[in-house]
């Protein structure tokens, strides 16, 4: 619309200014009622991160993203390209790196992950996995750090070749509060799951440090691996590492199905079962329900561990569900449980209300070889369990490992 020659300069400037305060203004109320309409309000990032990243080509990525959104992955990786992630630190109310389907190649190092607030979410729960992929070739987790995630999850299928430079390294990771709650709800997480299909040769689960407080965390199973399996001539290999602590959540709740590490193996036969695993020289302290754990698999070995269970909540009173030391079990009555032993563990483990000791499950010799395995005498105390960490920060320096990101 022109201006008339009536209006002089003077009057018309301000004019001008006012319809276009009017213009933002009605722009604003609509932008907003169309927020209000969306299912979920986008977010601003957090100050010094990016938002969601997206990886369709290979390459190493460096740098800070996040997503507040629990329906968006703060880094989705799109390619069967080899994918680097490392000095970054990411953010997430959902999945902070996941991959679905690409046939993956990913290494992720020197990084730190972070839980946020969860959102709504819709179709399936999408807990705060630190790293979620399905059908890989190659996943490399070293060096990082955790925090509030819901750890590192391996599904679907192996699609690599069997080689050293095709398998699993999970190494030197610290993790603190291993936590599965979504949105209104919650979901079973672990620090560690393989739940893949295939052989994978070389794989290994080691040196890292995990850290669960009363109250603060929701984990499952610490270590599950669920109808997975190494080789004969390989086997998956999980040691020396310090395992601390498994609550359920509420911390109230009398029942708690989680803990230590476990071989799982529903619903399948023996050629298919999890299998080909060993598991020594891991600290196991202050769990809840059981540390060392046999449902179902075959060839399993569980040997030179350590369980450490006081039973009590750091202001000493007892916990009020479930304890144990090591148990095995044809579980889901496959008859695909054989060829398993558990032997030579040093295990202190006071059973549940602290009033007796529960270090070996019954009739755990019906599923696993048990033999020489150590049963420290007198009272189990929160000293020991003390005493457990400072065993393990002395095996580091006599390793010279560093945990965690080192920039």
């Amino acid at each position: 619309m022109q201006d008339t020659p009536s209006i002089t300069p003077a009057a018309h400037t301000p004019a001008k200014g006012w319809l276009l305060f009017a213009v933002v203004v009605f722009g604003m109320i609509g932008a907003l009622s169309l927020l209000r309409a969306l299912p979920f309000a986008p977010r601003m990032a957090t100050a010094g991160y990016d938002g969601p990243l997206v990886i369709t080509k290979g390459g190493t990525y460096s740098g800070n993203w996040e997503s507040s959104d629990s329906e968006v992955a703060a880094v989705e990786v799109r390619t069967a390209e080899p994918v680097i992630i490392e000095n970054a630190n990411i953010r997430g109310a959902g999945q902070l790196i996941r991959s679905a389907g690409y046939r993956a190649d990913i290494t992720v190092r020197h990084t730190n992950g972070y839980g946020i607030t969860p959102t709504p979410w819709s179709d399936y729960k999408k807990p705060r996995r630190f790293v979620a992929v399905d059908v890989f070739k190659n996943v490399t987790v070293e060096h990082c750090y955790l925090e509030q995630t819901a750890g590192i999850y391996l599904g679907v299928e192996y699609v690599g070749n069997g080689s050293p430079d095709q398998t699993i390294t999970i190494r030197y990771n610290k993790a603190l509060n291993i936590d599965g709650r979504v949105y209104g709800d919650k979901d079973r997480v672990q620090f560690v799951q393989f739940n893949y299909r295939g052989e994978v040769p070389y794989a290994e689960v080691a040196w890292n440090e995990v850290i669960n407080a009363p109250g603060a965390s929701a984990v499952e199973d610490n270590i599950n691996i669920y109808n997975s399996r190494g080789t004969p001539a390989s086997p998956i290999r999980i040691h020396d590492n310090y395992i601390q602590g498994a609550f359920p959540m509420p911390l109230a709740a009398t029942e708690y199905s989680g803990g230590g590490i476990i071989m799982d193996s529903p619903g399948t036969d023996s050629l298919t079962s999890t299998a080909y695993v060993q598991v020594y020289n891991n600290q196991l302290v202050g769990l809840g329900n059981y540390c060392l754990g046999i449902a179902g698999g075959n060839n399993i070995e569980m040997y030179d561990n350590r369980a450490v269970v006081a039973a009590t909540f750091p202001d000493e009173k007892p916990y009020h569900f479930w304890t144990s030391g090591i148990w095995a079990k044809d579980y889901y009555k496959m008859q695909n449980t054989f060829a398993n032993s558990m032997h030579h563990n040093t295990l202190a483990v006071v059973g549940k209300t602290g009033t007796w000791r529960n270090e070996i499950m019954d009739s755990t010799f019906l599923a696993a070889e048990t033999y020489g395995n150590t049963i420290l005498p007198g009272a189990v105390t929160k000293s020991m369990e003390k005493a457990e960490y400072a065993h393990w920060q002395q095996k580091l320096r006599k390793h010279q490992l560093l945990l965690g990101p080192i920039q």
